[in-house]
Order: structure tokens, then sequence, then C-alpha cells
């Protein structure tokens, strides 16, 4: 019985090789499919506090809502995210401020990238009205 088994010396290392190229293949992919992620959360955040401080701004007396949601967006662009290449930042403002990044990411494979976009929107709104509509319908809630 001890006869028939054969041990070919050599095919375990062969076989090592070959599943370790598909292993390195896979995790590569994800590593690569975790910094697009990552990159994406981090400009969507960007995008929806640069809205934000847009239409904050968009209720003084001289205040530029567009300027200043430009501004905080190249300033958040600027940092926090790897990889990432011909990054644009565009502003719309009027009665919503809406904020887009566009980007390309690393290429990993054969020089392939991917186009990430990531947008943001905020209404700007006057606090003062906004707080005595809610005050005035909870009033005529109470009854009061």
């Amino acid at each position: 019985m001890m006869k028939n088994l054969k041990w070919n010396r050599g095919s375990l290392t062969v076989e090592a090789a070959c599943v370790m190229s598909l292993i390195l293949l896979a995790v590569m992919g994800l590593i690569y499919l975790f910094f697009f992620v990552h990159n994406r959360a981090w400009l969507t955040a960007a995008a929806f506090e640069s809205a934000l401080a847009g239409s904050m701004d968009g209720i003084r007396e001289e205040g530029r809502s567009g300027d200043t949601a430009r501004m905080r967006g190249r300033e958040l662009g600027s940092t926090g995210f790897f990889g990432a290449e011909n990054l644009d930042v565009q502003v719309t403002d009027g009665k919503e401020i809406k904020v887009v990044y566009t980007a390309d990411t690393i290429s990993g494979f054969g020089g392939f990238s991917w186009k990430m976009k990531a947008e943001g929107s905020s209404r700007v709104i006057k606090p003062v009205e906004w707080i005595r509509k809610i005050k005035s319908a909870a009033d005529i809630v109470d009854g009061d």
C-alpha cells in the first residue's frame, strides 16, 4: 500500500506560486476598492460641509454664498484623502447651494482609473424667519 503513494517533489511549491498570485491580485484589488470608498465618503462629507458653509453665509447682508462654498470646498478637497488626481470643485448658488466634486482615482491595474463624483447641497434658509414659523406653528398647536 505504501508503494502506491508517491509524493511529487516540488508540486506543492508550484501550486502555492499559482495560488499566491491570485491571492495577491485579490488583496491589491481590495486595497484599491477601500481607497475608492474612503475617498468618495470623504468627498461627499466635504461637499455637504461646503454647501452648508455657503448656505449659512448666504443670509448675511453682504454674504457671498458661492464664494464661501467654493473656498471651503477647495480647503476640504486638498486634504484627507489618498491617490486622487484632477480634483475639481463646482459650486452653484441661488436658493440652494450645490457643491460637486469630480476626481480620478489612482490607476491600479493596467492604467485603469475610476471616475469619482460626489455632491452635496443645502438650502439657504433665514434662521430668524424659520424659528418664527416654527414658534407660530407650535402656538397654533398648543392653542395659545
